[in-house]
């Protein structure tokens, strides 16, 4: 998480005052929100899988796919306005975010190499420079920003906002220590993040793209044997794509990692950001 330090600090309020109470609650409404959207962001890409667990499953279960959307899309309106709004995310930290998320729809604004996009370096280095929460936060709404710019606006878009935000919170996870260790760790993560989430993107539309072939996904039937049909399936759609995004992804993190993460670390010291747990 990213908050504002400000410098005098004011006298401390009693902590029954309706200020402290309100910082308290809006805390816990940001974290409770992140949690939420988190686990319905994993219940939204293991569906097919989750079903199956069910008693009762059949053919036509495949027809929630689309209410599993909308709660998705509900949850990750609520968050943004959480985070943004009075209470959440202070005026420096939102002013970073539009800044960095501007970067990253001009870095989308070229198209993909195959699977990549440099946009993915900006959510990778903000992310290990400020934070999971941070991380999170960007990759939303700057893959929201660029769906409106490129004309990407689909069901698939709130499959995407929460999959770059989980790169950028896994970046935000990462440990530091010297700039070697850091750009290792970090181009490592890079490149696993890079198949991960074209294997997450896949998730979403598989049960849809592969209906009545030999790799679809078959309601009731073992785990393993949906597993295999959607393994196979990434293999022959995604792998190569996705070799292309991590590679790019190391590329751009061994190049230019260093020089960004200092101006990152740089500009947190001069708006007085802090990164907290």
């Amino acid at each position: 998480m990213i908050t504002e330090t400000r410098t005098p600090s004011p006298p401390t309020p009693h902590i029954d005052s309706p200020r402290v109470r309100t910082l308290v609650g809006g805390s816990r409404v940001r974290t409770a929100t992140l949690v939420l959207i988190n686990l319905i962001g994993v219940g939204a890409f293991l569906w097919p899988f989750l079903l199956t667990a069910l008693p009762g499953v059949d053919g036509e279960r495949v027809d929630d796919g689309p209410v599993i959307l909308i709660v998705l899309l509900v949850c990750l309106g609520t968050l943004l306005f959480v985070e943004l709004g009075r209470g959440g995310l202070g005026p420096k930290s939102v002013a970073l975010i539009g800044v960095l998320g501007a970067a990253m729809v001009a870095l989308r604004l070229p198209g993909f190499v195959a699977g990549f996009s440099a946009m993915f370096i900006v959510v990778l280095v903000a992310g290990n420079a400020f934070g999971p929460s941070f991380g999170f936060l960007l990759g939303a709404v700057g893959t929201f920003a660029s769906g409106l710019f490129i004309g990407g606006l689909g069901p698939w878009l709130p499959f995407q906002m929460v999959a770059v935000g989980w790169v950028g919170m896994g970046a935000g996870l990462l440990p530091k220590g010297s700039w070697g260790v850091r750009l290792g760790v970090l181009a490592a993560y890079g490149a696993i993040s890079g198949y991960l989430f074209g294997a997450l993107m896949n998730l979403w539309s598989w049960p849809f793209l592969t209906s009545g072939t030999a790799i679809d996904w078959v309601p009731g039937a073992p785990f393993a044997e949906n597993l295999d049909h959607y393994l196979t399936f990434y293999a022959a759609t995604s792998f190569a794509w996705d070799t292309f995004r991590a590679v790019g992804n190391v590329v751009l993190v061994l190049v230019l990692g260093r020089p960004l993460l200092g101006a990152l670390d740089r500009a947190a010291r001069r708006m007085h950001l802090e990164v907290v747990g």
